[in-house]
This record gives structure tokens, C-alpha cells and sequence, in this order.
């Protein structure tokens, strides 16, 4: 695993990025590489979402944070249209590009390491 492929469209639906949980393949990666599972999966997907795929996007796009067990962060515009109404559509009406960003393996966990709980205690000292 060279990168964590990000679908765009994902920030439009419920289930989107792996409908919130670890992708198994980041996992096995992990295995193999006697590493941790992350502690808060959400915070670190958030933080890939805000800080790679989102700026990488053709569109202007505003997120919310969502508190569920599902997909935890989702599109509320697109260049200023309100997109909520999409969130349980099979086949959304909105399209945004590019399709996919790919965030380097090496990325992902360096925040994977800087969102466990006690390196965050580090940083804020």
C-alpha cells in the first residue's frame, strides 16, 4: 500500500470512507508493520479530508463534523449549494473533482501518530 486512495464522492453520502471505519487494507499495513491501530480513526480521517483531499478538489466544498457510527465527515455545500440532501442518495446528483486523491502512505501515518491521544498531550506543551 503506497497511498490511501480518497473518493471524492464519499464526502456525499452516509456511507462513505469505508462508512467510517479503518480500511482493512491501512490495517494489514499496519499489521505488517507491528504498528498500533489508530485510537481515533475519526480525527485522523477528518484531518486527511481537511488537509489533502479537500484542498485538492476543483470545487469550493464546506464540511461538517458528524457524531455518528457512520461516515463522520460530510459535504454541507458545493461552491455554496447546500448538498445535505444528498448524504442518503444511491446516486448523487453532484459531482465533484477529481474522482480520487491519493495521500501518500507515509501521510497517513505521520497523522495516524499525530492524533493518538498521547502524542496530542506532546504537542500542546
Amino acid at each position: 500500500m503506497d497511498a490511501l486512495v480518497l473518493s471524492s464522492e464519499c464526502l456525499l453520502s452516509k456511507w462513505g470512507f469505508w462508512d467510517g471505519a479503518e480500511p482493512d487494507a491501512l490495517l494489514d499495513l499496519l499489521d505488517e508493520r507491528g504498528m498500533d491501530y489508530p485510537e481515533d480513526w475519526t480525527a485522523v480521517l477528518r484531518r486527511l479530508i481537511r488537509e489533502d483531499l479537500i484542498p485538492a478538489l476543483d470545487q469550493r466544498v464546506e464540511v461538517v463534523d458528524i457524531e455518528t457510527c457512520h461516515n463522520p465527515i460530510r459535504a454541507r455545500t458545493v461552491d455554496g449549494v447546500d448538498v445535505v440532501d444528498q448524504w442518503t442518495k444511491v446516486d448523487t446528483d453532484v459531482e465533484l473533482t477529481p474522482e480520487t486523491v491519493a495521500v501518500p502512505i507515509a501521510r497517513v501515518l505521520q497523522v495516524l501518530e499525530e492524533e493518538r491521544p498521547s502524542q496530542r498531550a506532546r504537542l500542546r506543551t
